[in-house]
């Protein structure tokens, strides 16, 4: 019996470093007694925006079941053989649809906000062999564009929009001990957002569109909110030392018992943390050198983390996820606000196809 094993194609064009498996949102790690403390890079200055901003998301209506299977009709009208989706269930404030016939479709919206995955199926794409007539890279950024903008969906301002890469989905099949493929089934065309000139990262501002045969869509992520922007006064901001000291901990955090650090890089960003809040954040970069096994060298793991940049942020970063916000004595974390989960395009740590 032939087994259908999917794989991403890299091909996507990255914007910045490859999250490494010990990212902010990933990693455990802990100082522990007696662990010798990593050397940190000389003291150098910061070099920081001199007007920095702050975006919030401008408050829109709150869908309810009919306002979500409106959304869903619109977006219908452009896919080719688009599902039932007779199935719905209200889950943490989002509506998700789905089908009976093709479990692989889905429709998840957040009710608050209005951001979306639809997924039309991949039923008729698991099939052996690749799929017909598949748009090449510059034609399939034209024609993602072109559905963006037939389905309403297009930015107010264009010019945020900026292309991150065109990638896709393979598949290969597996028969017998042996492998055959990997075969072209979707191409994937990823856009993310560029505010007053600086590029913003984070599960939120993106757009993806799914292409298949004949350029037809498959599916897409809308996350992409309307933002107004807001001063941020030097009272704010935190000093250099602070963010030089808060780098040393997360490193320390995140590979304290590493040998040595390379290649460590620092930008600012925006970090868009998919619930309404858009701030300015250093992205670090660098690698942790571990000893390897005994005639083996040395192993390099890419690390990676955001620092923010406020001294009261309101925007939830990734290692903030990683703490249990409890009260004293209350056995169960208290439960965090939920962000529709985008569907993978192969470049980035987040999953773009359900």
């Amino acid at each position: 019996m032939k087994r259908i094993v999917s794989i991403v194609t890299l091909a996507a064009v990255a914007l910045v470093g490859i999250p490494g498996s010990f990212s902010d949102a990933l990693s455990q790690n802990i100082i522990r007694p007696g662990q010798k403390l990593l050397q940190v890079a000389p003291r150098k200055p910061l070099v920081m925006q001199r007007s920095m901003m702050r975006y919030e998301a401008v408050r829109v209506k709150t869908l309810d079941r009919n306002g979500a299977r409106g959304v869903l009709w619109n977006l219908q009208k452009f896919a080719a053989q688009p599902p039932g989706f007779e199935k719905v269930e209200e889950i943490d404030g989002r509506y998700i649809f789905s089908a009976t016939k093709d479990p692989s479709a889905v429709f998840d919206i957040d009710a608050r906000t209005g951001s979306f995955l639809v997924n039309y199926g991949l039923k008729r794409y698991s099939t052996e062999g690749s799929t017909r007539n598949l748009p090449s890279a510059g034609a399939a950024e034209d024609l993602a564009r072109s559905y963006l903008a037939k389905a309403g969906y297009l930015p107010q301002n264009e010019q945020e929009m900026v292309l991150a890469g065109v990638g896709g989905m393979d598949m290969a099949v597996a028969k017998d001990g042996k492998t055959r493929g990997p075969y072209k089934k979707l191409v994937t065309v990823r856009f993310s957002r560029v505010l007053n000139g600086m590029q913003v990262q984070g599960p939120g501002s993106r757009l993806v569109v799914h292409l298949g045969e004949n350029g037809e869509m498959t599916g897409m992520i809308w996350n992409w909110p309307e933002v107004k922007a807001i001063a941020v006064s030097a009272k704010q901001q935190k000093n250099s030392e602070v963010i030089r000291q808060e780098t040393a901990e997360r490193l320390r955090l995140l590979a304290g018992e590493a040998k040595e650090i390379l290649g460590r890089k620092s930008v600012q960003v925006l970090y868009d943390d998919g619930q309404g809040h858009i701030e300015p954040a250093i992205y670090v970069t660098a690698v942790a050198r571990y000893e390897g096994p005994v005639n083996e060298g040395f192993v390099d793991i890419p690390v990676d983390f955001y620092i923010p940049l406020l001294r009261s942020s309101k925007a939830v970063f990734p290692f903030m996820k990683d703490r249990d916000i409890r009260k004293p004595d209350d056995e169960k974390p208290q439960k965090r606000g939920s962000v529709i989960a985008p569907m993978r395009t192969g470049d980035d740590e987040q999953s773009d196809l359900h």
